[in-house]
């Protein structure tokens, strides 16, 4: 490296800058942290650390009687692991020079091709079997993750060795710390989370956004083929007027709530407005509440309400609805408008991801221990049908054995008390192996790092 590109390269290869950075970094996680007081863990993901930059309101840190106003912006998560990537990667260029050369410098850099082929492979899961919901116990499925991260972290250290000789633990660690930042960007961005409810005896083929909801109108004239046409939740905003050629009426968003409750309408007094002139809504009263945490023990879930007019084309007002996914499953949930002849089902629900295969339930068990309420074992007997790739099994999931199927892991995560059914978590992250990786380069580097100071601490001490 010349010595004008060292020079403007210093500054940000830094250890001061790294200190600084995390010192940032710490104060995010504690306000992040206070910020959950008032809204749920989703939200302050979303608001503190998945972002550039983070509005912090003043009023966190006080107690909740006193209206504190004020806020200020601060580094978001994704800047301060950016600037950390920047850092890092500078002080590579800056501080680990290359002590290899002929014969030696063309076999390291052939060792660390390997290891970085290696280490895609494992990635991509090519070692991965496509239904990995067999093996017996959890220990070994971690076990066997950590033993091919630590065979990919061996094959790199050789290089590294080759390549930096004594430096090879340093440079190898920092490579750990970068793949767990690049991790984070690549879960953000790219990761699907949802859940899959299926009763006894009936199978699914789509799976539902619990942090998402979408207006779907459906056309039942044909039999056979229900039409359906969906506003997203980006659209549904208060005050937002909707007219899409798609669409059999034009809509008009009034009310917004993120976190309801619904409550008879004969039981709330005149201080709870009731917006709706029809439908569902003149029996049901949504009453505004706030977020779920997202981390209690009942996982419970922000269940949004909406609160629209439909009008015809010609303008003439149909009505305004309520809209909500707490109707679900009750004599409440159908509400129905004819346009031009054609009856459409109207509803709020969960935004949905229709599959190519379906997961049908065979069995599901709810083991508690002897004499309590207490629960011991989730697990579900599951058919896993995907014709087009002609697979046709049964498969067991339970708490910590999920199954990993077409890119996805379905965990066992709930059920609703009084029903036959299961409620599977399922998560897509093609970035979900790099922390294992990650921890293995890591600790190979820091113990061969580790031990060559030993070895020279023990050396001047004998002499």
């Amino acid at each position: 490296m010349n010595d004008t590109l060292k020079h403007w390269l210093a500054p940000v290869a830094s250890l001061r800058l790294t200190v600084t950075l995390l010192a940032l970094a710490t104060f995010l996680v504690f306000a992040g942290t206070v910020a959950q007081i008032d809204k749920g863990i989703w939200t302050v993901v979303d608001e503190y650390f998945r972002c550039a930059f983070a509005r912090i309101e003043l009023r966190i840190f006080f107690p909740r009687d006193m209206d504190v106003p004020g806020a200020f912006w601060f580094p978001g998560g994704w800047l301060i692991a950016g600037l950390l990537l920047v850092n890092v990667l500078a002080a590579h260029l800056v501080r680990f020079k290359l002590k290899a050369t002929g014969g030696r410098l063309l076999a390291g850099v052939t060792v660390v091709g390997v290891g970085a082929a290696l280490l895609w492979l494992v990635l991509a899961g090519v070692f991965d079997q496509d239904v990995a919901a067999t093996e017996s116990a959890a220990f070994w499925r971690v076990l066997f993750r950590l033993a091919k991260g630590g065979g990919v972290a061996i094959v790199l250290m050789i290089g590294c060795v080759l390549l930096f000789r004594r430096r090879a633990g340093i440079v190898l660690l920092h490579s750990g710390i970068i793949l767990l930042l690049v991790s984070e960007f690549i879960t953000g961005a790219f990761a699907v989370e949802g859940r899959m409810r299926i009763e006894a005896g009936e199978a699914a083929n789509y799976v539902e956004h619990m942090r998402s909801v979408e207006l779907v109108f459906t056309d039942r004239t044909d039999a056979d083929v229900d039409r359906i046409a969906v506003v997203p939740s980006n659209r549904l905003r208060a005050g937002e007027r909707i007219d899409d050629p798609d669409l059999p009426v034009e809509v008009e968003v009034r009310r917004v709530m993120r976190n309801s409750q619904v409550v008879d309408a004969r039981r709330v007094g005149p201080e709870v407005p009731n917006e709706a002139t029809a439908g569902s809504g003149l029996q049901a009263v949504a009453v505004d509440q706030p977020e779920a945490s997202g981390t209690d023990t009942e996982q419970t879930i922000d269940i949004p309400a909406v609160y629209a007019t439909l009008r015809h084309r010609t303008g003439e007002e149909i009505g305004t609805f309520l809209f909500t996914p707490w109707l679900r499953g009750t004599r409440l949930e159908r509400q129905e408008i004819t346009v031009d002849g054609r009856p459409y089902d109207v509803r709020l629900r969960f935004a949905r991801t229709y599959k190519p295969y379906r997961i049908e339930l065979l069995e599901f068990r709810h083991d508690k221990y002897v004499g309590t309420e207490k629960p011991k074992n989730f697990s579900s007997l599951v058919r896993l049908i995907d014709e087009e790739r002609g697979v046709d099994r049964t498969v067991k999931i339970w708490m910590n054995n999920p199954l990993r199927y077409a890119g996805e892991t379905f965990y066992q995560s709930s059920f609703e008390p009084g029903k036959n059914l299961t409620i599977l978590q399922v998560v897509r992250n093609d970035g979900w192996m790099i922390p294992y990786l990650s921890c293995m380069l890591v600790g190979v580097g820091m113990s061969v790092h580790m031990g060559l100071v030993l070895v020279d601490f023990l050396r001047r001490r004998a002499r």
